[in-house]
């Protein structure tokens, strides 16, 4: 097999064997089944899924999904949402984006029931993501979270006059 040459962008950016053997993961990682459950992660999942989304989730893990359901709490709560970088309604807006573009509509409406009740994005934001994910993401996908949206906010008798009064003004 052909070596690139010494100093070569792969051979700094990726380690060789040898090297790989001393940084693999190690059973006290943040990612295996012995570690511990992030308490920044375990706080804002169970913020923004709520504590019986959250005990649910725990009393159906098993053999399977424990080291999944871990590495969730840890890096997507623990490691993203809890790091204070971005305020909770901006990830909320984000997340929103990127579900829409990768038309992934059941986490969307979770993702959006989420937006109104926990992370409290202001109907006018959420109108105008919307907009910008039909542009974007396309008009087919726009009217998917339309049609959700719509669901979501008449099954949470969420009031829209507020955004009458916005457009007669």
């Amino acid at each position: 097999m052909h070596s690139p040459p010494k100093g070569f962008f792969f051979l700094t950016f990726f380690p060789s064997p040898n090297e790989r053997d001393k940084t693999h993961m190690k059973p006290t990682d943040p990612t295996t089944v012995n570690s511990p459950v992030s308490p920044e992660g375990e706080a804002v999942r169970r913020f923004l899924l709520g504590d019986d989304t959250y005990e649910a989730m725990l009393a159906n893990t098993t053999g399977l999904d424990r080291e999944y359901q871990l590495y969730v709490t840890n890096q997507i709560f623990g490691r993203t949402w809890a790091r204070g970088i971005l305020s909770k309604q901006q990830l909320s807006l984000i997340n929103l984006a990127m579900l829409a573009g990768k038309g992934r509509m059941d986490e969307w409406e979770l993702h959006f029931r989420v937006a109104l009740n926990k992370t409290r994005i202001p109907l006018v934001q959420l109108r105008e993501l919307i907009l910008h994910i039909a542009l974007y993401c396309g008009i087919p996908i726009g009217r998917d979270c339309m049609a959700i949206a719509r669901k979501v906010l008449k099954e949470e008798n969420i009031d829209l006059s507020v955004l009458d009064d916005e457009a007669q003004a």
